[in-house]
């Protein structure tokens, strides 16, 4: 299998510090949206393909990727939404699944935790108990997830590679929030000459937008939906999404000139 996944250039943690060359072995780049073989996980959401999920797994794992921290948060996300989606065909393959490493085993079990389905938490039991439980009540929605943390923004992306959701792209509309909030907030002790990351969330998030709707044009089609028709938006959110807008579409969105008119 060809894990050509843009996830290590558009990842939050890619963004905002990881380079290729601190790789062992980076995957080649994503093939266009139009290329004849669209990579099975970063375009899941367009062809579902569910019975390939056993087969793309154990790839993941023999390419290393089930235990690679850099990875693990969108694979995490990514497989729990295909599990949640095809609850009956969960037993079936964890079975296939069992002769993993421990450590991918880790991965897989992490996602049907965030699938919550009663057919994986049946497993989750069986094989936990008591432990199993104390885990589920501290599981936050990956959707509700706190959005100034790296494994966030990763999560969210492998969220929308399996489901294409709307609530994705207006969960990273809420990130520009942050543009308003102090560098150094009351109360907390900010080391001198620090930048907290959620000062720099606004900016990576408009990156991984830019760069994502480049292969996923429903991105684009989403915020100019959110622009035109969502009453909830604030203003710092529209300002954001009117930059985006502008610069993918600058004859019906034209550049607002700068403070100095530029």
């Amino acid at each position: 299998m060809d894990f050509r996944l843009a996830i290590f250039a558009l990842s939050f943690a890619a963004v905002s510090s990881l380079s290729f060359g601190q790789l062992k072995d980076p995957p080649p780049p994503a093939k266009a949206a139009g290329a004849e073989e669209k990579d099975w996980l970063e375009f899941y959401y367009q062809n579902p393909h569910p019975d390939d999920f056993v087969k793309e797994v154990k790839g993941f794992s023999e390419q290393g990727l089930m235990n690679n921290d850099q990875v693990r948060p969108v694979l995490i996300a990514f497989l729990s939404q295909v599990l949640r989606a095809n609850p009956k065909e969960i037993s079936n393959w964890y079975l296939q699944l069992q002769g993993l490493p421990i450590a991918d085993m880790k991965t897989l079990h992490t996602a049907m935790l965030f699938s919550r389905t009663k057919e994986a938490d049946g497993i989750m039991r069986k094989k936990y108990g008591k432990k199993f439980e104390e885990m589920a009540v501290d599981l936050p929605k990956i959707l509700e997830m706190a959005l100034d943390k790296k494994e966030t923004m990763d999560m969210l992306w492998g969220f929308f590679y399996a489901t294409g959701s709307e609530s994705v792209i207006r969960r990273f509309v809420i990130a520009f929030r942050f543009d308003l909030a102090p560098e150094n907030p009351e109360g907390v002790k900010v080391p001198e000459g620090h930048r907290p990351l959620f000062k720099e969330l606004p900016a990576d998030v408009m990156v991984m937008l830019l760069s994502n709707s480049e292969r996923h044009p429903i991105i684009i089609r989403m915020l100019k939906n959110f622009y035109e028709n969502d009453k909830t938006m604030l203003p710092v959110e529209k300002e954001w999404v009117y930059e985006f807008l502008a610069e993918i579409d600058p004859k019906n969105y034209p550049p607002k000139p700068g403070p100095d008119g530029v």
